[in-house]
């Protein structure tokens, strides 16, 4: 197997300043539904496939990052996941929580999102 440093990343939008608990399960959304489009046999991510399986193989390694909104809808229109609340708890209803890359390779994701801070809080 090549070494290579497959990294999956969410960005969390900051300014819906959601707690801890709506943050994970936000989170726990985007990683459940983007996991079904990417082992989805009509998926538009089929190239990435080869890299999921290797991803689950290697430890399934996450990274969470912090965005404001209009970062968050740039990446939303490149096609990634992305996942809008039912409005049931904290927050508004279709308001844009959380968008999740595929695995991918760390350089391929710096161009992407190597300007974002890790969510800590």
């Amino acid at each position: 197997m090549t070494n290579r440093d497959l990294v999956q990343y969410f960005v969390v939008n900051k300014e819906l300043n959601m707690t801890k608990g709506k943050t994970a399960a936000q989170v726990a959304h985007a990683a459940t539904l983007s996991t079904i489009e990417l082992v989805s046999t009509k998926t538009s991510f089929q190239d990435r496939q080869a890299d999921f399986v290797e991803w689950l193989k290697t430890g399934m390694k996450k990274i969470v990052l912090k965005a404001n909104q209009a970062e968050l809808e740039k990446l939303e229109g490149n096609g990634f996941f992305s996942i809008r609340d039912s409005g049931l708890t904290e927050i508004q209803k279709g308001s844009l929580t959380v968008v999740a890359l595929p695995p991918m390779e760390k350089w391929e994701a710096k161009e992407l999102v190597g300007h974002l801070t890790l969510l800590k809080n």
